[in-house]
């Protein structure tokens, strides 16, 4: 990108921020009072995702520690910052309160960008980087539709907090230019990103190299943050013990998630080809200008030849789609092209004469490039909005906020008419897991199954209440054979260490080792949800086993079985 753009001072930028951190001062305590409140959001698909979270706040809460007493699918820092949230905002919605856990991060590095941009390029441009990240941060919906009818995206959250950071690396490397506020920003927000999901650091890789290959980072930048990131990360190891235990849980992701690379990239370009199609057209006719000579599209004017030769709108452009369309293998549906943005504002602010005749094709291709994601977000977050007063709220007390939900008549409807089913046709269900399949294709997207979850949560919470009274004894430690167990938040009970939350027995459920069998044995209730029987919670059931031979099995409720570790004489 040119220096007419890039570099430079405006002294008057300083002015804008006498209301640029006003704005975002009034955001972030919009955010903050919004978790005061016991809000009710519409259910959305997969709404099993946040309950994760609330396993591992409960875990926390008792003393565990994420890597070191539990397997977690992603970085420790998600489920530390989730903890202080809620010990902050207790009756926050789940969905809120997790989309908003990066916050005592995000608002620090974005009021420092908007420091150095606005004094260096002015107010408007500083706020043109800070409306985006607004707009993703508070809104908690996906880019890609998993359901047909309106609800609130509760699945895939950490996605959307990798997207936020390396939204914010990439602002950082093309429009951050003071040496010392830059190794400040980098290292805050590489270490973010290591703590929170690696696939999110690998992606911010390439960014940080060509920002170091092309002069945008200086070399002395670049070994500063790298020593203060070593250094953080041994002093947290030394510390507690945390660090080599979370790098083996993610050579143990690794190894479980080995498919074919080349696939998940088709995958995610054909889902984002309306972003990534045309993202990659304004490439190549960005590409074009430059052959052309055009002035506004040509490399810089100075630095090393490498940033005389590439440094330029159409490189910029082209590395963070990919880096994006990348992150998307890993992360399918996410908020990931936000990163592109900044190089798109560049452009924009640029003259368009610059660009000759293809200023006007430059400009289109940019809309084309920013809007979906944009109106997609703000079209959901309006369709949930606009359906939620006449939702029908769940009655489940004894959740807490995680069941603040509401659904559709119909769902509501179908959740009860199919929950006897499921206890009547039992047979039938476990014949179609024992197939490998499901009863319906998108059986985890559907609300009515999300909510009857839900119902079937606070109904086996009674009954674990009601069991203990009558046999007067307590349960200290509880785990449940399903994607989500969040019934030692729900009950303020220890989990069952060593084994994995969010157990998708796919790609998230390593071995059985000798540890973690141990801890299954003397785990005093194993739930085991039956409406309905699916294929896998039968592969959970079957990988723990080994560990229940001690355990007897009863019926609690008439969708819960339970295993229950006899008293010790």
């Amino acid at each position: 990108m040119s220096t007419n753009v890039m570099d430079g001072r405006d002294a008057r930028g300083h002015r804008a921020l006498i209301w640029l951190y006003p704005v975002l001062i009034v955001f972030a305590v919009v955010l903050l009072v919004l978790q005061t409140l016991p809000l009710v959001l519409p259910i959305g698909p997969m709404y099993w995702d946040v309950l994760v979270y609330y396993d591992a706040i409960g875990r926390i809460a008792n003393g565990q520690w994420p890597a070191i007493d539990f397997f977690a699918p992603v970085g420790p820092g998600e489920y530390f910052l989730a903890a202080f949230s809620d010990f902050l905002f207790p009756q926050a919605n789940p969905v809120l309160l997790t989309q908003w856990i990066w916050l005592p991060v995000t608002v620090p590095v974005m009021a420092l960008i908007l420091w150095d941009v606005a004094g260096r390029h002015g107010g408007r441009v500083a706020f043109w980087l800070l409306a985006p990240w607004m707009l993703f941060t508070a809104l908690p919906y996906n880019v890609v539709d998993f359901y047909p009818y309106p609800g609130t995206d509760a699945f895939g959250i950490y996605n959307r907090h990798g997207a936020h950071l390396i939204y914010l690396v990439a602002v950082t490397v093309l429009f951050v230019r003071g040496p010392v506020l830059q190794t400040v920003l980098l290292s805050v927000l590489l270490l973010a990103l290591a703590f929170c999901k690696i696939t999110a650091f690998l992606a911010a890789g390439p960014i940080l190299l060509f920002g170091l290959v092309l002069g945008r980072i200086r070399l002395s930048t670049a070994v500063t943050t790298a020593l203060v990131c070593v250094g953080v990360t041994g002093i947290a190891e030394l510390t507690t013990g945390l660090v080599v235990p979370y790098v083996q849980d993610i050579i143990v992701l690794a190894s479980q998630n080995t498919d074919a690379l080349l696939p998940r990239f088709l995958t995610a370009a054909s889902l984002h080809f309306n972003v990534f199609g045309a993202g990659g057209v304004l490439a190549i006719v960005l590409l074009i200008a430059a052959l052309a000579g055009h002035a506004a599209a040509r490399g810089r004017a100075d630095g090393n030849p490498v940033a005389r030769m590439i440094d330029a709108d159409w490189f910029w452009v082209g590395l963070l789609l990919l880096c994006g369309l990348f992150y998307e293998t890993q992360n399918t549906g996410s908020q990931a092209f936000l990163m592109v943005w900044p190089a798109l504002l560049a452009i924009l602010l640029r003259p368009r004469s610059g660009y000759g005749r293809f200023g006007a094709a430059i400009v289109v291709l940019v809309g084309l490039t920013v809007l979906p994601n944009v109106s997609t977000v703000l079209h959901k977050a309006a369709r949930a909005l606009a359906v939620a007063p006449g939702y029908v709220a769940l009655d489940a007390p004894d959740l807490g906020p995680l069941g603040r939900v509401s659904a559709k008549d119909v769902f509501v409807t179908r959740a009860e008419r199919i929950r006897q089913v499921y206890i009547d046709q039992r047979e039938t269900f476990e014949d179609i897991a024992e197939n490998g399949i499901l009863p319906s294709f998108l059986l985890f997207s559907d609300p009515d199954y999300q909510y009857l979850l839900l119902q079937e949560m606070q109904g086996v919470t009674e009954a674990i209440k009601s069991y203990e009274l009558r046999n007067r004894r307590r349960f200290e430690t509880i785990l449940s054979l399903d994607f989500a167990n969040p019934f030692p938040y729900i009950l303020n009970r220890k989990g069952t260490r060593y084994v994995s939350i969010g157990a998708d027995p796919n790609r998230a459920v390593p071995e059985l080792d000798g540890q973690a069998r141990d801890a299954v044995a003397e785990t005093d209730l194993v739930l085991l949800p039956t409406c309905p029987t699916h294929h896998a919670r039968n592969v959970l059931l079957e990988h723990y086993a080994p560990a229940l031979g001690g355990h007897e099995r009863i019926t609690l409720t008439p969708c819960y079985d339970a295993f229950i570790l006899p008293r010790t004489p």
